[in-house]
């Protein structure tokens, strides 16, 4: 099989738990580009927390991409959004309404902006720590948000979590994608809108077939991209519904699962 398209997931898949991307990893993503691999850095992380690592692989040298907001948001190797999907402002006052209850902090993005209602909890600084940005709260941020966004990240303790899940979706889950990226994160996207449809936006416009694409993740929210691409790749610390969709199981991100892969399979 002759593949042309990498993508991968950020945390807990191109980066250990450390938050680091080994040399190793790095060392064989870098190869698989010289050998003609392209290369999409994917995450529901906003864009500016994505593109360090598109940098830091030399994607752009490469004709690669990058993918924030699950699929919100593609950017090719010239800077063009090649993708862009909004989340529609009449579901937000629904959801707070349904979060309100609860201990959970509800975040947007603006730019490289991020903002969260009042309510801080242990998990709601995870985000702005990870990416490098400060968070900003504001006290009605429903009333505040006057700008299209691409989704609405819910911070909160993993069970309570899971049950705002079922919530959100006996009510909106017709009308809007709802899924954890994390166990303390809970994502409410655009209908149709996530890294599976980004993946066929990047081969789309790289002229590459999906079945030519293979991609790594951990997550829930890496399970249409698992399953989009020609081969799907789970990382050995993945959630068990993600093995069971993937065509392989790798190592985990502390032993660098993505390398041995592409070396499994030849890439490299």
């Amino acid at each position: 099989m002759k593949y042309k398209l990498i993508a991968t997931d950020i945390d807990d898949t191109l980066l250990n738990r450390k938050k680091e991307l080994s040399p190793v990893t790095k060392a064989a993503l870098m190869q698989a580009q010289e050998n003609g691999v392209r290369l999409a850095v994917a995450s529901g992380r906003l864009p500016y927390g994505v593109r360090p690592y598109a940098e830091a692989l030399e994607v752009f040298s490469h004709g690669g991409y990058y993918m924030g907001f699950n699929g919100g948001a593609v950017i090719n190797s010239r800077g063009e959004l090649i993708a862009s999907h909004y989340l529609d402002s009449k579901y937000i006052q629904p959801v707070y309404e349904i979060l309100r209850p609860s201990n959970a902090t509800v975040m947007v993005h603006k730019g490289d902006l991020i903002y969260a209602d009042h309510k801080v909890n242990a998990y709601t600084h995870i985000e702005s720590e990870v990416i490098g940005l400060p968070l900003n709260v504001v006290d009605d941020l429903p009333s505040f948000i006057d700008w299209d966004i691409h989704k609405i990240l819910i911070s909160g303790e993993p069970s309570e979590l899971k049950e705002l899940e079922q919530s959100l979706l006996s009510a909106l889950g017709g009308e809007v994608d709802i899924y954890l990226s994390a166990p303390w994160f809970l994502e409410v996207m655009p209908k149709g809108t996530d890294k599976g449809t980004g993946l066929k936006a990047i081969c789309d416009d790289a002229g590459v077939d999906l079945s030519e694409a293979i991609a790594f993740g951990d997550s829930f929210n890496d399970i249409s991209m698992i399953k989009a691409a020609g081969t799907g790749i789970a990382m050995g610390n993945a959630e068990e519904a993600l093995k069971a969709v993937a065509d392989r199981v790798t190592d985990d991100c502390d032993h660098d699962g993505i390398a041995k892969a592409l070396s499994q399979l030849g890439i490299v």
